[in-house]
């Protein structure tokens, strides 16, 4: 029978509909986490609980396992019951400016996707608790049941006794690795090669928290007792990089600040640097915006689809740092490894791109000089034919190609400039572009410097031009930072 007019419907019918634990479970085991991103999301819950130290440890013999230790604050029983629940906390809720978490499913979603098995002992003002995730028990009983090991059980854990040691502290552990080494006939190999990552994941995606930054004290990262390396994406130490203006991008959630750098050109980068700044991908391919969330590395290597990537913009580097009120906004997902920004944010930084990516795309064609205009230094003039297609040739206009022009007669200055012409057409472009595209590094640094030195000699001579202006001519104005020592050779 319907509802008349007037009439009020008093009850409505309601159903609570209780997820399958088991089904449940094992569907969120298929996120798709990486171990190395496992592994990092874990640290992320240390370094919310202000550790100073973080200790991951594994062991990939006859009883593997991998177990994540930490010195910060711990937590209570209850404190530590409630965060074994899945969606311990609201995305939604406001949060301390240095939480690193976000769904409350980070240490449970991360962890058993590599493992059966999940313990968490924490030690807080005296007191040790432990609680676990068993998978097998949970598929047995059917219910959101979470064991609580006994003490002495615990003493035979992996790291429970530098735990005991510590004032305070948490220790994760999974065991039961049936994810890590699914698939392989020898299990042992197969978790030693996919945790061959790790080291340099941590030590990128962390590499922030390694330095004394915005008063806060460093934080020691360890993996069976090794540092993680140090990490720069944008070579601090190198004085030939650039450092443009930062911008400030206001929100009404808070403010976005964008710092853009240029890497120095290729021939001013050690083999190490190249492979510090580039890494598996390239220079090329990690070209593009940086995004931290709270100094944490979330994605980098990516223009978000405003550019597409080019040779010309890959020593660009533009640091992204959002504070965690932003994480809805820019769709951050629950591995914290994907990211996109919102509209108003998108606009503003497609706007930015163009400035930062000539500053790489000057570095590139003019490595080593200040001036970026094409001028009577350069030995190489770039033009555009009236069909639009672009070539190089050398400048007559360059001292020592005028120099010598002129001690000729007329017949040789015509096959002098049939010689330089030719050499403009038969320039191999293509080539030039694949050894760029390789990063491969310079020609060794001291060998440039005597080579320079004679260089520089010879054309004093020929020339008569004194020195400063020698500086400002190719090939010498590549390498201002030989300047001074060829100035000591050469002058007595």
């Amino acid at each position: 029978m319907g509802v008349t007019d007037g009439e009020k419907l008093d009850v409505v019918d309601r159903l609570e509909v209780i997820p399958d634990p088991v089904s449940l479970i094992e569907s969120m085991r298929a996120v798709g986490y990486s171990v190395e991103a496992a592994i990092a999301d874990i640290i992320d819950n240390s370094l919310s609980a202000d550790a100073r130290l973080i200790q991951v440890g594994y062991d990939a013999s006859e009883s593997p396992y991998v177990a994540i230790l930490d010195d910060g604050c711990g937590m209570t029983p209850s404190e530590l019951t409630n965060a074994m629940r899945h969606g311990s906390s609201n995305p939604a809720e406001k949060r301390k400016a240095g939480d690193l978490g976000r769904f409350g499913l980070g240490l449970k979603t991360a962890s058993l996707s590599q493992c059966r098995n999940l313990t968490v002992v924490s030690k807080r003002d005296g007191t040790v608790s432990a609680r676990r995730w068993d998978l097998d028990y949970v598929q047995e009983t059917h219910q959101w049941l979470v064991v609580v090991p006994q003490a002495d059980e615990l003493r035979s854990l992996p790291f429970y006794g530098k735990l005991e040691a510590q004032p305070s502290g948490t220790l994760v552990i999974w065991q039961d690795l049936d994810r890590l080494t699914a698939g392989s006939r020898n299990p042992q190999h197969e978790m030693t090669a996919r945790m061959a990552p790790l080291l340099e994941h941590l030590a990128l995606v962390f590499h922030r928290f390694g330095q004394v930054e915005e008063g806060t004290p460093p934080v020691v990262i360890t993996v069976n007792g090794q540092d993680l390396p140090p990490r720069d994406p944008f070579l601090a130490e190198n004085h030939f990089r650039q450092v443009l203006e930062p911008q400030m991008i206001r929100h009404e959630r808070g403010n976005i600040v964008v710092a853009p750098f240029v890497l120095p050109p290729i021939s001013k980068l050690s083999a190490e640097e190249i492979e510090l700044a580039g890494g598996r991908d390239g220079l090329r391919g990690t070209q593009g915006f940086y995004v931290y969330r709270n100094r944490r590395l979330v994605i980098w290597g990516t223009w978000f689809r405003l550019e597409p990537k080019k040779e010309f913009f890959k020593l660009t580097r533009i640091r992204v740092d959002m504070p965690n009120s932003f994480d809805d906004l820019w769709v951050l997902d629950i591995k914290k490894s994907s990211a996109y920004p919102p509209d108003t944010i998108r606009k503003r930084l497609k706007e930015l791109i163009p400035h930062f990516a000539n500053a790489s795309r000057r570095t590139i064609t003019y490595p080593g000089r200040r001036d970026t205009t094409a001028a009577a230094g350069s030995l190489w003039m770039r033009s555009e034919p009236r069909h639009g297609v672009f070539r190089y040739e050398p400048n007559l206009e360059h001292p020592l190609i005028r120099g010598f022009a002129q001690s000729l007669g007329k017949e040789e200055q015509r096959r002098l400039q049939l010689i330089l012409e030719c050499l403009g057409s038969a320039l191999p472009l293509d080539s030039i572009y694949s050894d760029m595209c390789n990063d491969e590094h310079g020609s060794d640094r001291d060998a440039s410097k005597a080579e320079l030195i004679e260089l520089a000699a010879e054309l004093h001579q020929v020339t008569g031009i004194q020195m400063d202006r020698l500086f400002k001519m190719d090939p010498l104005s590549r390498y201002p930072e030989l300047h001074e020592a060829i100035r000591e050779a050469l002058e007595p």
